[in-house]
């Protein structure tokens, strides 16, 4: 069976969220349309210039699908679901040969020697991103295509809006599961 990971979205741009939907498929980006200024640095000997547009070239070729294996910490539906007014997706890649790297979540800034493949350089971030527990699947295309099982609408939601999506879903795909976030099911980071 194939894993399941999640890609929290705002509902303010509806249409990116139907094309989801409609076509089960997620966008792959650059590495510099993501959030992380610091995403893909590294550290090398500035006499290395040929190496040096080699791997600013390989970054850029490479696109990223950035997906998390958690669905319940808060600063996700805060950072990525319009604080709780969004939504999550659960899904799986529709190529089970498609396997997603984890990001590894290091402290010091990677030193770079030699030529190495976009991967291999956007597949780390810094400690400070831990919580999201991040999986990316690497793409020479823009788009990953998924199968969906759930979507999970947040905890600001409000419930004409539950609503409207609930019915909109379900005219495209009614083999997806709609459901809303328990708020007991969020990790806030209290002790309970």
């Amino acid at each position: 069976m194939a894993e399941h990971y999640y890609k929290f979205r705002s509902l303010q741009n509806l249409k990116r969220f139907i094309d989801i939907i409609l076509n089960n498929r997620l966008y792959a980006s650059r590495y510099d349309e993501l959030n992380d200024p610091m995403e893909g640095v590294y550290l090398t000997n500035p006499s290395n210039g040929n190496i040096i547009r080699l791997l600013r070239m390989e970054k850029y070729k490479t696109r990223i699908c950035s997906l998390s294996e958690d669905y319940r910490h808060t600063l996700l539906w805060s950072h990525y679901a319009d604080s709780h007014k969004g939504c999550c997706i659960e899904v799986s890649a529709v190529n089970e040969r498609e396997l997603p790297t984890s990001v590894r979540y290091i402290e010091q800034i990677p030193v770079v020697n030699d030529m190495q493949d976009g991967k291999e350089l956007l597949s780390h971030k810094s400690t400070v991103w831990e919580y999201e527990k991040e999986v990316r699947y690497f793409r020479k295309t823009s788009y990953l295509n998924i199968k969906i099982y759930r979507v999970i609408f947040g905890l600001k939601v409000s419930e004409d809006d539950y609503r409207f999506y609930k019915k909109l879903i379900n005219a495209i795909n009614p083999t997806i599961e709609i459901c809303r976030i328990n708020e007991n099911d969020i990790e806030y980071g209290y002790i309970r």
